[in-house]
């Protein structure tokens, strides 16, 4: 059944003065607009279904602006609220939307003006649809390393260099084009952390994800609509960090292997109708730790928030408030008379041309996308941060070395973290709504 494609993008660059999100203890909100943040959006219809794929230069989205954003898309446009996709390239240098505490508020004006420009793009994309012809591609690229690195003496992870860690070397495509020939459109995914800016970055910056897109539009192809998509990067940094000559340098390794990806891509010819899905998995939490043992740290946190307001530190005073909110959090649970804790993790699948884009709603570990790829024989897209994020998502194997994304990051997303089973749960749950009859359990390795 013929195909027909739209895209559309907007600026989406907050005002100066936005908290930021992704580091704690920035001492003041955004000072300048280093490069201009961008969402991209293209719709897809092939008379059976239709579906909306959003890419937003945003660290993550909170529940709450998902459902907004995918009701005013339902409302203006027609779409199922389960066929909206929102993916968030997670670039540090973007405003705070309200999913991390410890990093001061979001702007609602900012927030409302978000909302009502995502909507708008994605109808004028919806509008502008034209026949389509869509091409796979892949491409070995790699800018990132696994960052939990174990301390030679003290056996602990912490965030370094793995070399022996594993990653994702390769960029994805899946290229939009008139039959008679013309991209339009190039969606490309790589998993990266949004991270080749640190802490001490105060200026907005899409980092190197917006630097690949723009690559992609360099010499004669601004015609095309880049959509960048964060795949599972929740244990991979930049290799090359800290600078924005780094991030450029990045942004246009990437991008230039999503070109070779495109150059090479083959065309999906797959009789496969467009279709959407999305499961809610009920995913354990770990408990609460006795509330003895969180007061004893709700007064350590009470007397740095005190120094650090005689000081006038904003920055420290912004995360000791965020972790006695957590700690206050984690006390009440630990009081109350339930059995065990659990979070709805929403996951979604939807099928384009025989390729599927898994969203899931979190910090994903790697492995989990090198999983996925080799369990079926069709193109898959795993992607982090989407529609959400909720926490770091491990392996099970990876608990036992601890660190900071299974001891701490949790408490920036004011939750309990997950506890091992929840690999099971997850992969279980997409190898079912991607198709894979039987597939390999076996636990992930560290």
């Amino acid at each position: 059944m013929p195909m027909y494609a739209g895209v559309c993008e907007t600026n989406i660059t907050p005002p100066l003065g936005v908290w930021m999100a992704g580091y704690a203890y920035r001492p003041t909100g955004c000072t300048l607009v280093h490069d201009e943040l961008h969402a991209r959006a293209a719709v897809f219809n092939d008379g059976h279904a239709a579906v909306a794929i959003l890419a937003l230069d945003l660290i993550a989205l909170p529940r709450d602006l998902v459902e907004r954003i995918r009701e005013g898309i339902a409302s203006e446009v027609g779409l199922e609220p389960e066929a909206v996709m929102l993916n968030c390239s997670h670039t540090h240098g973007g405003p705070n939307l309200g999913v991390y505490n410890a990093m001061g508020s979001r702007d609602p004006a900012y927030v409302d003006v978000l909302v009502r420009k995502l909507v708008g793009m994605t109808r004028q994309a919806a509008e502008t649809m034209k026949p389509a012809v869509l091409a796979y591609g892949r491409a070995p690229v790699q800018i990132g390393i696994n960052r939990r690195q174990t301390n030679g003496e003290s056996k602990r992870t912490v965030i370094g260099h793995n070399f022996a860690g594993p990653v994702a070397p390769y960029v994805d495509v899946l290229s939009l084009s008139l039959p008679s020939g013309g991209t339009f459109g190039l969606l490309f995914s790589h998993a990266c952390h949004g991270t080749t800016l640190g802490g001490d970055n105060l200026r907005i910056t899409a980092d190197y994800c917006g630097y690949a897109a723009d690559h992609v539009r360099e010499d004669g192809h601004a015609a095309i609509t880049p959509l960048f998509l964060q795949g599972c990067s929740g244990n991979i940094n930049p290799f090359r960090r800290g600078t924005y000559i780094s991030a450029a340098s990045n942004g246009r390794v990437v991008g230039e292997a999503a070109r070779h990806a495109w150059r090479d891509a083959s065309a999906l010819y797959d009789d496969e109708p467009l279709s959407f899905e999305e499961r809610t998995v009920e995913m354990p939490l770990r408990g609460p730790r006795p509330a003895e043992a969180i007061e004893t740290e709700i007064a350590e946190w009470d007397g740095k928030l005190s120094a650090a307001k005689a000081a006038g530190d904003m920055g420290a005073i912004l995360n000791a408030e965020g972790m006695l909110a957590y700690c206050r959090m984690e006390k009440e649970l630990s009081e109350s008379d339930r059995a065990s804790h659990t979070m709805p993790f929403p996951i979604q699948v939807l099928s384009i041309g025989g390729a599927r884009f898994i969203g899931l709603p979190a910090e994903v570990f790697v492995q989990y996308a090198l999983d996925f790829d080799v369990q079926t024989d069709q193109p898959v897209f795993p992607l982090g941060c989407t529609n959400g994020a909720l926490n770091y998502l491990p392996t099970a194997a990876d608990y036992a070395y601890g660190g900071y994304e299974v001891e701490h990051a949790h408490r920036y997303y004011n939750s309990l973290m997950f506890a091992p089973e929840c690999e099971q749960l997850v992969r279980q749950t997409v190898y079912e709504m991607i198709g894979v009859d039987k597939p390999d359990l076996t636990p992930y390795a560290v």
